[in-house]
């Protein structure tokens, strides 16, 4: 019983772990891609201006 319990938080702390992994993976891709995004927005209603 005892070293299922032990297994089982391990793998709880795992999955958060790999949660908040997967978090921050979001936030620096949103960070990286949104001026991204505004910038090529900018670009195309310039060009289409012209």
């Amino acid at each position: 019983m005892i070293a299922v319990a032990t297994s089982a938080t391990q793998l709880e702390r795992a999955m958060r772990r790999r949660r908040i992994a997967k978090i921050v993976l979001a936030i620096l891709l949103a960070v990286i891609w949104i001026p991204v995004a505004i910038v090529m927005l900018v670009a195309g209603t310039s060009d289409r201006r012209r």
